[in-house]
């Protein structure tokens, strides 16, 4: 059933959180990056972001959840995350909500590699549990930082 590929990726990413945070096992970008875009939240595939400056995403497509300090630099280099960390509502009437927080990954000026991790798998599994059931309001609720925050999670996890 696709409807469940997001929980099931949540599920692997669960299983391997301490062998890829200690950099024993690889993150699978591309598994991740696919699942991203088969959500259909944003415009572009989520690769095409991370060289977009801040500005041109502030300009084109933000839901301003994200904190957008430098707008001549790139989004890969944006600290901030947009965690998806809770869900309510009625399925049967449309009223899907989803809740959000923001995490630095990056407090101090040192990368944890856990908060990005977490920022992932949580999202996700959050994400997932609607997917499973409304898959079609998914597109029309989920904030697109929320779903950028993804993408850059997963780079930045396999990157550093």
């Amino acid at each position: 059933m696709d409807n469940l590929t997001t929980m099931n990726l949540a599920d692997d990413l669960a299983l391997s959180k301490d062998k890829i945070i200690s950099g024993q096992q690889d993150l699978d970008t591309s598994k991740i990056y696919a699942e991203i875009d088969s959500l259909g939240v944003l415009d572009k595939p989520i690769q095409e972001y991370f060289s977009m400056t801040q500005d041109e995403y502030y300009s084109s497509e933000s839901d301003g959840k994200l904190t957008l300090l430098h707008l001549d630099e790139p989004l890969s280099s944006l600290t901030d995350r947009i965690l998806t960390n809770h869900v309510d509502g009625y399925v049967d009437k449309d009223e899907i909500n989803f809740t959000y927080n923001h995490e630095d990954p990056f407090e101090d000026n040192i990368y944890n590699r856990s908060g990005d991790y977490d920022v992932l798998l949580y999202s996700l599994k959050v994400i997932g549990a609607v997917r499973a059931i409304a898959p079609s309001q998914i597109k029309k609720v989920l904030s697109k930082d929320a779903v950028l925050s993804l993408g850059l999670a997963t780079r930045t996890l396999a990157n550093n």
